[in-house]
């Protein structure tokens, strides 16, 4: 089976781009996102982006002003979810199963109807 090697994922208004601790690749990433904006005129704000290192980088500051973008670290939050923390504390899940919960309990309580009761909603599907 061949190797698939994940340049970037695209979510929403959401990039993620994955590369080496290079130079050259952080210079060409900068280059795209230039071209990017001057075509499609929208405006990339580097300044809510964040560069973010898996393994020991030692030159990430640099790489960093070269993109113009801030330094994070793990564990983060992205798209509400935890990333980077360990999987098996309770503590680290409980928001998402707090905001989980409370949106099936509205969806329950819009959609389900109560067995015996004279009022039925139809659902609006």
């Amino acid at each position: 089976m061949a190797e698939m090697k994940i340049s970037h994922l695209l979510f929403a208004d959401d990039t993620i781009v994955f590369c080496d601790n290079d130079c050259e690749q952080i210079v060409n990433l900068r280059c795209i996102l230039i071209w990017f904006q001057a075509v499609s005129r929208l405006r990339i704000n580097l300044a809510k982006s964040s560069i973010l290192s898996v393994a020991c980088v030692d030159n990430i500051q640099v790489l960093a002003v070269m993109l113009g973008c801030k330094i994070d670290s793990f564990p983060i939050t992205y798209l509400g979810l935890p990333l980077g923390a360990k999987f098996k504390e309770k503590v680290i899940c409980e928001p998402v199963i707090g905001r989980f919960e409370k949106r099936l309990s509205g969806w329950k309580d819009a959609y389900l109807s109560k067995g015996g009761s004279n009022s039925h909603q139809e659902c609006p599907c």
